[in-house]
């Protein structure tokens, strides 16, 4: 079944996504939050498997985000426990299900039982994408910060640089350049105590975030509040208050009807 179709639920995977994008590009989070909730239910009551790990997936970014650690690691052991449950662990979608899961148990301080789901997911990367493909770039940001997370900066830092290599290829990928930067900046403050490489790679994030072919849209509003806090803490006030000030605007507008293209 595609991500299209409708399953038992009478809901499809895309359905999901597009209502859930819909009210977060309104920054409507606790409406997103009981829409989710609402079609995990009717999933799970018809037994559509399918577009339960859609919901989950979905699930796993959303509670990540919003500091949510209960059902944000309840939807990382649900979804990982379906794969296995409907054997479908040697896949994309899993390697994808590994990847979202990893993700959330670093971002609530289980960096150490992330690593073999991070692993898992390069693995099955590596055997069903085609080199270079774009989503390798996600899988190697996020290793990356779990590696730092550990200590090991030589290894988050290769894994940066192979994230970075992939996004210069790739039409449209100025902002996730820019958030890459912000990370690198980061990992050398932590590594290498070098204040001016900081300074130099936040200065070209901020380039990035002012690029005028950057779509000013929900997405970008979402980086901008994500970043704006790592400008503050280097001393970029103005930035951190600029990009604040942006992601506001955008949601505003949003919710207002007047979507930015």
């Amino acid at each position: 079944m595609g991500r299209g179709d409708c399953g038992r639920s009478g809901l499809s995977g895309e359905a999901v996504v597009k209502e859930l994008d819909r009210l977060l590009d309104m920054d409507r989070g606790d409406e997103a939050d009981r829409w989710l909730s609402d079609c995990l239910e009717t999933c799970r009551s018809s037994g559509d498997w399918q577009t339960e790990l859609t919901v989950l997936n979905e699930m796993m970014g959303f509670y990540r985000n919003r500091g949510d650690q209960e059902r944000g690691l309840a939807a990382v052991r649900d979804g990982i426990a379906l794969l296995a449950r409907q054997q479908i662990v040697e896949s994309v979608t899993a390697a994808t299900t590994y990847l979202n899961g990893a993700t959330t148990l670093k971002a609530f301080g289980k960096t150490e039982e992330s690593l073999p789901y991070y692993e898992e997911a390069e693995r099955l990367y590596e055997k069903f994408l085609l080199p270079g493909d774009y989503r390798f770039a996600g899988l190697y940001n996020n290793l990356a910060l779990a590696l730092s997370d550990t200590g090991d900066y030589k290894n988050a830092e290769a894994y940066f640089m192979e994230a970075m290599s992939i996004m210069e290829t790739l039409p449209e990928s100025r902002l996730e350049i820019g958030v890459t930067y912000v990370n690198l900046a980061v990992l050398y403050d932590r590594w290498q105590k070098d204040e001016k490489k900081t300074s130099a790679l936040l200065q070209k994030a901020w380039e990035c975030f002012e690029d005028p072919s950057v779509k000013r849209n929900a997405y970008y509003a979402f980086n901008c509040r994500k970043c704006a806090g790592t400008f503050g803490y280097y001393g970029f006030f103005l930035m951190e208050e600029e990009l604040s000030r942006r992601a506001e605007e955008i949601y505003q507008s949003n919710r207002s009807g007047r979507h930015e293209a």
